[in-house]
């Protein structure tokens, strides 16, 4: 369901600046503006009418290297001021668009809205009108920061997919590393309400940043990887939608016809027939035995294969991928460096809607209206959003002195735990200038903890400390998460069960460490350990743990021959 990319081209840096301002010039003395039009005559046809005067075509590989730089600013803002950034982003991206226009390029791929946006309620639909959508103009803001977040996914699909080729093999590599990678929290509800509306209505990379997502955040983020690893994804929904009853239930991977079912808030795929393999809706409709097996004594499933026969579709398109220019940018990237952006959102849910059980009805298929809601709730209440950012990612804007690579060993001011979190996204772990020896530098020692403290004024001193140890939690952490998804299960219990769960118990990280901790003991043979740990999970995901360990215990008992 995505745009197909040609070629691209390559060209020296250079000749994308003297193109860049080539252009400007030429804007700036046909614009009408200024005194520069009154040395160049008019042009006039037979009958005496002013004509345009042409516009030259700005080559393809010049636009090209525009695009490429634009894409590569964003994949390496570690090395940047985000600020002036977005900034050169920002006139990149609008010199290729105009570019394009003038040479006639974007009259190959025709655009249309999609017709599910009719499926919107008016107030989300107000976020991006028609119009809006139709703009070959980027924003500066909005546009540039979205597109970040689309690198940051891109490259996180690239390596969280594996060696995995199998698209069924790939979905549960890339719900791995949701799961492990996001902790899970209860804001924001997947449909907010008056009693509990939510705060954390975070952008997808405020998300990533972060490390925590509630299971709608989470359903998000896997559907967005998939879209990047080549895969269509869905969210269903049980309930009526004309009668105002629609609930999102879970995410789905489509392939082969089949859509195979993924439990965010538990931690899990559905288990199939027998517990083995991944359930896909039809076989959770024909067996009831299939949704029972996620039920608890005191917590039964709430959601049973009669519902299952009904189940609506909802198609995971944000404004980005349904608006126009997005739609021209994506059918222009291509190699190793491509990141998915369009989303023909009423062919994918023809497609998820073909392979659910019961009468393929049209009417079953709408948008999901979560990620308009993010951008609502964004909106009109942005006080509350920002602050609560703000006070999440507060470590990430920690700035500390370094020595540079290379001989000259010069010094540079960085933000380790920032410059970590995109490295690990980009799949850059090792060496020097890699995610571990970034987040070993947001890991300060005492004495240098002491002396930033001696430097600051009194009054800040308490507060700096606050966030100087949040810094190094964070990191501890998440050492632990990147070891564990490297197999380094030794070192991952070390930073978890040692450094988190025993030196910081109350930590904001103590039920995700302990999850993962219990993945980590397993693979070290400590099955034990690893079912003492997941019972002891209070968290929101505390129903798949007990049910994992469940398992677990399953399979350690020695099963007797009838």
């Amino acid at each position: 369901m995505r745009s197909q990319a040609g070629n691209r081209p390559t060209e020296c840096e250079a000749t994308a600046g003297v193109w860049a301002l080539a252009l400007m010039i030429a804007l700036a003395h046909g614009s009408g503006c200024g005194g520069g039009s009154a040395s160049r005559p008019a042009r006039f046809d037979a009958d005496g009418a002013a004509v345009a005067r042409p516009v030259p075509a700005m080559p393809q590989s010049v636009r090209q290297q525009l695009l490429d730089g634009a894409l590569t600013v964003l994949g390496r803002l570690d090395a940047y001021d985000e600020a002036s950034a977005f900034a050169q982003v920002f006139d990149r991206l609008n010199q290729w668009s105009h570019g394009l226009v003038v040479a006639g390029g974007d009259a190959g791929l025709p655009w249309k809205l999609d017709p599910l946006y009719a499926t919107l309620p008016p107030t989300l639909a107000a976020l991006a009108t028609p119009e809006a959508l139709a703009s070959g103009v980027f924003d500066a803001n909005d546009d540039v920061a979205a597109l970040r977040d689309q690198r940051w996914l891109a490259d996180i699909a690239a390596t969280a997919r594996g060696d995995a080729i199998d698209d069924l093999a790939v979905a549960c590599n890339l719900f791995t590393w949701t799961v492990r990678s996001l902790a899970l929290v209860s804001d924001p509800p997947p449909v907010p309400t008056l009693a509990a509306p939510g705060t954390r209505w975070f952008s997808i990379g405020e998300v990533l940043l972060s490390g925590r997502a509630s299971g709608a955040q989470r359903a998000w983020i896997f559907l967005e990887l998939l879209r990047h690893a080549g895969l269509d994804g869905v969210m269903l929904a049980t309930g009526d939608a004309t009668a105002g009853s629609l609930r999102p239930w879970l995410p789905a991977v489509i392939t082969g016809g089949e859509c195979y079912l993924f439990e965010p808030a538990y931690g899990l795929p559905v288990p199939g027939p027998d517990g083995a393999g991944v359930a896909t809706a039809r076989q959770a409709a024909a067996d009831p035995a299939i949704l029972r097996g996620l039920s608890l004594p005191d917590r039964p499933y709430p959601v049973q294969a009669t519902d299952v026969a009904t189940l609506s579709v909802l198609v995971p398109a944000a404004p980005l991928n349904l608006a126009r220019r997005m739609h021209l940018l994506d059918a222009q990237l291509a190699g190793s460096g491509r990141i998915d952006l369009a989303l023909a959102a009423t062919d994918l849910g023809a497609a998820a809607l073909a392979a659910l059980p019961g009468t393929a009805d049209a009417g079953r298929v709408r948008l999901w209206e979560f990620p308009w809601e993010t951008l609502r709730r964004r909106r009109d209440a942005a006080a509350a959003v920002s602050a609560a950012a703000a006070q999440e990612l507060a470590p990430l804007l920690i700035t500390l002195e370094e020595v540079g690579p290379g001989a000259r060993e010069t010094r540079r001011m960085v933000r380790p735990l920032y410059a970590a979190r995109l490295r690990e996204f980009r799949g850059d772990l090792d060496g020097p200038e890699g995610a571990k020896m970034a987040y070993l530098r947001a890991r300060p020692s005492a004495a240098a903890m002491a002396e930033a403290l001696r430097q600051a004024p009194p009054e800040q001193a308490d507060g700096l400390r606050r966030l100087y140890d949040a810094m190094k939690e964070d990191a501890t952490y998440w050492l632990g998460v990147l070891t564990l998804a490297e197999g380094e299960y030794a070192t991952a219990a070390d930073y978890l069960g040692r450094m988190i769960l025993e030196a910081a118990p109350d930590s904001r990280w103590a039920d995700a460490a302990r999850t993962n901790l219990a993945v980590a003991e397993q693979a070290l043979g400590h099955t034990d350990k690893a079912i003492a740990l997941l019972r002891a999970d209070p968290s929101p995901q505390r129903f798949g743990s007990r049910l994992e360990a469940a398992r677990l215990e399953r399979e350690a008992t020695p099963q007797t021959k009838p």
